[in-house]
């Protein structure tokens, strides 16, 4: 399977000790695919490439689909990454690479008048990263956009920052929250134990 390549990527980083981040597991792939199906979805932005796993299962799950990334690029594997997207699905990626609090509005900036269908909120770990990300993309939200975060796990150290962004953003209605996932299982609130946790939401204001 062309993803197995991206999988290879990060696995020669660990095995040569650079540095490296987790990404999605195949439960949480497979939800992703799902969303991407979803009727009328045609274009996609994320916040985190990383080895691009998440654009990979988006671009295949839906064929009319266009992805647009916003990634630090700190990693030696996005480069090699981004380029087998590119050959796997030719003209339908895009990635903007920097700090995406600065990166986002001047891609909006920019480019007014798109707006995301489907938004992956999965970048930074820190409370301001993360709740930035959220404020951000809500502003290139289609009307009733599927809105993605990942990380709702408190009770590890990366958790932390995203878990209080969006519960946040709940609180303050910004964000209906439609589904919550733990492990790969629909739970009814943020509690441990688990490795990994994700949301489905929309917003309420754009």
């Amino acid at each position: 399977m062309a993803i197995d390549h991206l999988h290879g990527l990060v696995m020669r980083n660990i095995l040569t000790g650079r540095s490296w981040e987790g990404s999605a597991d195949q439960d949480e792939l497979d939800y992703l695919a799902g969303v991407a199906r979803k009727p009328g979805v045609k274009l996609i932005g994320e916040i985190g490439f990383n080895a691009g796993l998440s654009s990979h299962t988006f671009l295949e799950a839906n064929p009319d689909a266009t992805v647009y990334s916003f990634d630090l690029g700190e990693h030696r594997y996005v480069r090699p990454a981004k380029e087998h997207i590119d050959e796997v699905f030719p003209g339908r990626h895009h990635l903007i690479l920097g700090d995406s609090l600065k990166t986002v509005p001047a891609f909006h900036r920019e480019h007014p008048e798109l707006r995301f269908d489907v938004i992956f909120v999965d970048g930074g770990h820190s409370y301001a990263v993360a709740k930035g990300d959220l404020m951000n993309m809500r502003r290139m939200a289609a009307p009733k956009a599927w809105l993605l975060t990942d990380d709702l796990t408190p009770w590890k150290r990366w958790g932390k920052g995203p878990t209080r962004a969006w519960s946040e953003a709940i609180e303050d209605g910004v964000v209906e929250q439609l589904e919550l996932y733990r492990d790969g299982r629909r739970v009814d609130e943020i509690k441990p134990p688990g490795d990994r946790s994700w949301a489905l939401g929309r917003y309420l204001q754009t």
